[in-house]
């Protein structure tokens, strides 16, 4: 997982780039450096061997043998340039003279290297011989050739230089890159992290700044004045939201009060009673209302503190069942549960309860007579999944995505009582405590499930 996280790394792969340009640069350099050093002279005693080779074959067409010999003994001893190597067989094979220690036993007609060392006092000197070796008329055998070693010992320290040179600048690329890689990963990581806290409902986080005033920081200090400003308008909506919701609460209580008044005073006039008794239900609804938009407001912002404690999952299960059993009879559907002991963990009971509430009141309201409920927990190594599972119509796959806004109301909802808060009250419940709620299909009916992760549930022992 690290490894492929480095390997995705903008900043390594930039100087991974870098260091094969690197590479590429030095090998161009040391690609000049060998042709300067190797191919060039190489290719001037190429071309002086071949004269050698030219000039004494038409001595031999010329003059003969016995001209030819001198004249290889003089080249030898007399030489300009680098030394000068040669051999002349005669047709029968006898050697006529020679300064090499040994040939190919075959003429190879062609320019061809051969190791020409001489010893001088015990000691052994290297000498690589670039040797045009040919047949004359008559049989005779003609190798010419200049010394080359130098040249050659050259070539093998470029060669060997340029492995070592282009595998250190290649690790060295590989080094840094992955401590820019750390470095750069770091920041952006902080302001990552910081993100997360702010989309988690945490205003107050900022982004670390080093005070280097490079990049990063001036990065962050915009985004800080981005999240300053966020906050300041957040808490302006909020202090407006919690200063009308207070100021709401008092006259809808006196509504309410004179509501059930004036039902009182109505007396035998019917008309009357049955007006302020739905008054009086359309004002505690609106109340509820209310009351439901603040909560689910403080649970999404972070204002309410999780009272967590050691829970025991099925019987919560179990309670939450016998709670609705009488209404699950009344409306002709099966409620079961689906989960055994030991299933512990630590939650905010009051809001996970509220939360099951919700998902099996709209699982009654929708399923219908004759179908089945299911209620079900289950531990994974991934932590707790909470679900209620029902057979009935579900939910259009295009509708997962609303179904949690505020006030939404499904296609199949309509004469369901309702007010299009229970499952924006389950999400924010979700949200508090890090966990995700998740509609899935079950063919038939619909899955709704509460999974929460194993670091939010504390030191709860899972069923073996």
């Amino acid at each position: 997982m690290a490894m492929t996280r480095l390997l995705r790394s903008f900043s390594f792969r930039l100087a991974l780039t870098y260091a094969g340009l690197f590479c590429l640069s030095v090998g161009l350099i040391m690609g000049v450096g060998y042709w300067l050093r190797v191919v060039v002279p190489m290719d001037a005693t190429h071309r002086m061997v071949e004269s050698d080779s030219d000039q004494l074959r038409k001595l031999y067409a010329a003059r003969g043998v016995e001209a030819l010999t001198i004249a290889l003994d003089r080249r030898a001893q007399h030489s300009d340039g680098p030394k000068a190597f040669h051999a002349l067989l005669s047709a029968d094979g006898k050697v006529l003279t020679t300064n090499l220690p040994s040939w190919p036993a075959r003429p190879s007609g062609h320019l061809s290297l051969i190791e020409a060392d001489t010893f001088v006092e015990g000691a052994e000197i290297d000498h690589n011989a670039l040797v045009k070796d040919q047949i004359l008329p008559g049989g005779v055998r003609l190798m010419v050739g200049r010394d080359v070693e130098d040249v050659t010992s050259e070539a093998q320290v470029l060669r060997t230089a340029a492995v070592w040179i282009l595998g250190v600048t290649l690790l060295l690329g590989l080094v840094g890159g992955w401590l820019m890689s750390l470095a750069i990963g770091s920041r952006i990581e902080a302001v990552t992290l910081t993100a997360r806290r702010v989309m988690a409902g945490d205003l107050t986080r900022r982004v670390r700044v080093l005070g280097t005033n490079d990049d990063f920081d001036r990065l962050g200090e915009a985004l800080n004045l981005m999240l300053s400003r966020i906050e300041t308008l957040f808490q302006a909506v909020q202090r407006v939201s919690d200063n009308a919701a207070h100021e709401l609460r008092t006259p809808l209580a006196r509504l309410i009060g004179r509501l059930e008044t004036l039902e009182q005073a109505a007396g035998t006039d019917m008309t009357m009673r049955l007006a302020a008794s739905d008054a009086i239900v359309e004002a505690n609804r609106l109340q509820q209302i209310l009351s439901a938009l603040m909560r689910i407001s403080r649970l999404e912002n972070g204002r309410h503190p999780l009272e967590l404690q050691r829970t025991d999952v099925v019987q919560l299960l179990e309670d939450l069942a016998e709670f609705y059993q009488p209404e699950a009879e009344r409306l002709g559907i099966e409620l079961v549960i689906s989960a055994r002991r030991p299933l512990v963990a630590d939650l905010d009971l009051d809001l996970v309860f509220q939360a099951l509430s919700n998902l099996l009141d709209n699982a009654l309201k929708h399923a219908g007579a004759g179908h089945r409920i299911e209620i079900s927990a289950t531990r994974r190594a991934a932590g707790l999944d909470l679900s209620v599972r029902d057979d009935g119509p579900g939910i259009a796959s295009d509708e997962t995505a609303q179904v949690t806004e505020q006030f939404y109301r499904g296609k199949g909802s309509d004469g369901v009582p309702g007010d299009g808060l229970g499952l924006s009250m389950v999400a924010a419940i979700a949200h508090a405590h890090g966990a995700s709620l998740q509609f899935s299909d079950a063919r038939p009916g619909l899955r709704v499930t509460l999974a929460i992760p194993e670091h939010r549930l504390g030191q709860a022992s899972p069923y073996p």
